[in-house]
């Protein structure tokens, strides 16, 4: 196969829109940035603030433990799953909705509306219902702060995109240098 076809074999499959790596990957990876900006800004909000740093991962695992008595490790590393989880899935779903083409101006400032709508449904809506020890003891000024972080880390994902798109691309070009067998 001549090199303009072979070029022009793999832009055309890199070109169509794919899911996993145009949302999934890109939404797992801009989450688990986010997921990890928070959990560490709350970590040392409530280190200085209660003495606690672990307190903010406990009072997420109050998804299970309803009245508030979640203790040790097991409690903490069941909180920060929880967080990471639900934050690689409300990224899989910004990168859903973001434009393919999008810069990461444009991201960034999605990213940031979406934090600050995340916030308002979160705290009023899901946090109340889902974690009553979270809806008591988290100020929701902080908790502003905490999705704003989250929303600015999703302004990652055009770049998360751009470098998949190339390893997409020299998967495909490595594939059609492969002699047939």
């Amino acid at each position: 196969m001549h090199k303009r076809k072979r070029t022009r074999t793999v832009d055309a499959a890199v070109e169509s829109w794919h899911f996993v790596r145009d949302a999934v990957l890109p939404g797992a990876l801009a989450g688990t940035l986010g997921a990890f900006a928070m959990a560490v800004l709350a970590c040392a909000f409530s280190g200085v603030l209660h003495g606690e740093p672990w307190k903010p991962a406990l009072l997420v695992s109050g998804l299970f433990f309803r009245g508030g008595g979640a203790h040790g490790v097991f409690a903490v590393l069941l909180g920060l799953f929880i967080h990471f989880s639900v934050a690689g899935g409300l990224a899989t779903g910004f990168a859903l909705l973001l434009p393919r083409r999008g810069t990461a101006v444009a991201a960034l400032c999605l990213g940031v509306l979406y934090g600050m709508g995340l916030w308002a449904v979160m705290t009023r809506l899901m946090i109340p219902f889902a974690s009553p020890p979270l809806s008591r003891e988290a100020p929701s000024a902080m908790l502003f702060l905490l999705h704003i972080a989250f929303g600015a880390a999703l302004g990652t994902l055009p770049a998360a995109r751009d470098v998949l798109t190339r390893v997409d691309r020299l998967r495909r070009q490595l594939q059609l240098l492969k002699p047939a067998a």
